[in-house]
């Protein structure tokens, strides 16, 4: 029996040790396969901020850097190639648009940037504000309105409806169209202009009935926050044209028109594909021909 114990003994020894070798080559060869994939980190700092537009740490970057003319984002890790969040970056000159990709565990982006917005996937909120001090001026590389969504700059067209007041005569549905063009200045602020044609709509007082129309161009300036809302201020003059009538059809005053001063301002969100939702207010002032305006309407854009 002592001798079948050693005999046994032996040969489960020699098991465990092939076991234990085997099990020891498979976990470096794990290892060498995981690590010589891994995205090798520079040995510069890593100078980078992040400020939170509206909070979600499921897509909260915690490591960011330039290395090599690529840009790195390391975010946690629920976040994986099916679940990326929406990365919109600075667009350099000339250059194609950015080439955003996944590598291990790393969003990859094919040039070195210095302002990055971070989406939500799902709503398409922007959350994370991410930036590179040291890597590039604004000055001297413009963000491009064709990648970052709060700086878009273009043709726009747009659509208005809502209720204007004809020289305290009374309130009236009214409605609109207009297209113009805005250029990027500065970041966040553009400046162009727009032209655009106003049905004011038709009230009646004293048994005299008033109806409005114009025609207008106006000059406008325009500053876009982060975040996608706006605020515009316009200028301009606008081709009026006033008409009155008595109910029996009888011309009282008959039909005036001139051309007057007018501005206007608006409120407005973009969205990141170029749909803006405005609400606008607009006055047209009197002349001895025309009556004034003050009209409230809610738009809707498409910059292209």
């Amino acid at each position: 029996m002592s001798i079948l114990a050693r005999l046994l003994g032996i040969i489960r020894l020699r098991f465990m040790w092939k076991k234990t070798v085997i099990l020891s080559t498979f976990v470096v060869m794990s290892a060498a396969v995981v690590f010589a994939g891994e995205v090798s980190l520079p040995s510069a700092k890593f100078n980078f901020q992040v400020n939170t537009i509206s909070s979600d740490s499921t897509y909260k970057p915690f490591l960011a850097f330039v290395d090599n003319e690529k840009t790195y984002i390391r975010f946690p890790p629920t976040v994986t190639n099916d679940n990326m969040p929406i990365i919109l970056v600075d667009q350099l000159g000339d250059a194609n648009t950015p080439i955003i990709l996944w590598q291990q565990g790393y969003v990859v982006i094919n040039q070195p940037s210095s302002h990055i917005k971070i989406y939500n996937p799902k709503t398409k909120k922007l959350i994370y504000d991410l930036t590179f001090p040291e890597q590039f001026n604004y000055a001297v590389v413009p963000p491009s309105p064709r990648i970052l969504p709060y700086e878009y700059a273009g043709f726009f067209v747009g659509a208005t409806v809502g209720a204007s007041n004809i020289d305290g005569k009374g309130i009236s549905a009214a409605g609109g169209m207009k297209a113009g063009y805005d250029w990027h200045f500065l970041k966040g602020f553009l400046a162009g202009f727009e032209f655009g044609f106003n049905y004011d709509g038709k009230v009646s007082k004293d048994s005299v009935n008033y109806k409005s129309w114009n025609i207008n161009t106006m000059l406008r300036a325009k500053y876009l926050f982060q975040s996608g809302f706006s605020v515009t201020g316009k200028a301009g003059i606008a081709y009026v044209k006033n008409s009155q009538s008595t109910p029996a059809g009888a011309a009282s005053n008959s039909i005036r028109n001139t051309v007057a001063p007018r501005f206007g301002a608006e409120v407005g969100y973009l969205f990141t594909n170029g749909i803006g939702l405005n609400l606008e207010y607009d006055h047209l002032f009197s002349s001895s021909k025309v009556l004034s305006l003050n009209s409230f309407r809610f738009g809707v854009s498409y910059i292209f």
